[in-house]
């Protein structure tokens, strides 16, 4: 579980790459149940990597792959709240949609949501 954590933290301090690196590790090593939750989450990384250089068509796509492979889980899965992530992943990915339609003009990079741990 330390592993998973240290991720959780690297994407919730915005160090997106690295923890992209690190999920993909934990990928490369898990069991064939648990593959598309650590790829799900080595996307929304690589997704919020985009995000923040500005590759707003790269982030949507790896954010929709990564919520797509994610909701196959169920609440709690591991020590995460993903329910909560996706909750609030899936309107910012809307915004997204928003923006590169032209519909808003700009979106808040600072606002990416976090992954929240359990605490019990």
């Amino acid at each position: 579980m330390y592993k998973l954590i240290e991720g959780v933290k690297l994407f919730n301090d915005g160090a997106y790459f690295e923890a992209h690196d690190h999920f993909e590790d934990l990928w490369m090593e898990a069991e064939s149940h648990d593959k598309d939750f650590y790829q799900g989450l080595v996307q929304l990384s690589v997704g919020s990597y985009h995000l923040v250089c500005g590759n707003y068509t790269g982030a949507l796509s790896q954010y929709q792959k990564g919520v797509a492979k994610l909701e196959n889980y169920k609440n709690p899965i591991k020590i995460i709240n993903l329910e909560k992530f996706l909750q609030e992943i899936k309107p910012f990915i809307e915004k997204i949609i928003m923006f590169n339609s032209k519909i808003i003009s700009n979106i808040e990079v600072t606002k990416i949501p976090i992954i929240e741990i359990f605490t019990h």
